[in-house]
């Protein structure tokens, strides 16, 4: 047991493998619980497993000090000061403001560089589905990632005067709801195939950065749909946000089903000077 300036570490099990200086770069599974006890939701698509260069920033300071010594086996829990985590910004919908945080890290693997092996990532299909935002409609910038097994997060933005408000929600749905929508992401293109753009078709303008996937032929923002497993792409495809079919779907209605009580209503237009 052991305490640094910000974060309290305590040793619930200690390995017996290699130990992890603060040059490592380490595979580990981590938990987080705010003061209360509730757990924060963690990556559909990676589940607990973390891949940090603790020489680099690759995560919260309190993880970067308090993981150097746990050897490979180990399990460690570290009670990290909001300083030392996510402050007075947190993560809206997810991390409250000054939030204090008890992690549990278990130290997998000591590796030689962090890219991401296939074994990082959950096993099972992965849909994700993204709707492009605009100024006035705060329901219309959001991401949401469904895996198999029910992990789900939803990422929405709700526009304000001088940046976006990213929001995170982690989402529990049913195994069988789950792999429901993915079986309908899957069979849309079959179903709508004058909607569906194929990603590798040409047909998409597809930018750098934060702005949308275009359709080519009509300059539409085009909502994009997903389906990789431990990041092998399945299935990628676009379709502009002006289909009528697509948006009365069983997809599109079955994904708004989830997301919508998670959402604001939408913005009223401000009338024209």
């Amino acid at each position: 047991m052991g305490k640094i300036k910000g974060i309290e570490i305590t040793d619930l099990r200690v390995g017996i493998g290699t130990e992890a200086t603060q040059d490592s770069c380490v595979s580990v599974n981590v938990r987080m619980f705010l003061r209360r006890g509730d757990e924060v939701g963690y990556s559909p698509a990676f589940g607990p497993r973390m891949v940090i260069d603790l020489s680099r920033r690759d995560c919260i300071a309190g993880l970067l000090k308090g993981i150097p010594g746990i050897r490979v086996g180990g399990l460690r829990q570290i009670v990290i000061s909001p300083h030392l985590a996510y402050g007075k910004a947190g993560i809206p919908g997810r991390i409250p403001a000054n939030a204090l945080l008890r992690c549990e890290v278990e130290l997998i693997a000591i590796r030689e560089h962090s890219a991401l092996l296939p074994e990082d990532y959950l096993p099972g299909r992965l849909l994700s589905v993204s709707h492009p935002g605009n100024r006035t409609d705060r329901n219309s910038n959001w991401t949401i990632q469904i895996h198999e097994n029910g992990n789900t997060s939803l990422y929405f933005s709700v526009p304000r005067l001088e940046s976006p408000l990213w929001s995170q929600v982690p989402i529990r749905l049913d195994p069988s709801e789950a792999g429901s929508l993915i079986q309908l992401a899957l069979d849309t293109p079959t179903e709508l195939p004058d909607d569906c753009i194929p990603w590798g078709s040409g047909k998409l303008d597809i930018p750098r950065g934060n702005r949308p996937v275009r359709d080519k032929a009509t300059q539409a923002p085009c909502i994009v749909v997903n389906i990789t497993d431990r990041n092998e792409r399945i299935l990628d495809y676009a379709v502009p946000e002006t289909s009528d079919l697509f948006l009365r779907s069983p997809l599109f209605n079955a994904v708004s089903e989830v997301i919508m009580p998670h959402l604001g209503p939408p913005i009223e237009s401000s009338p024209q000077s």
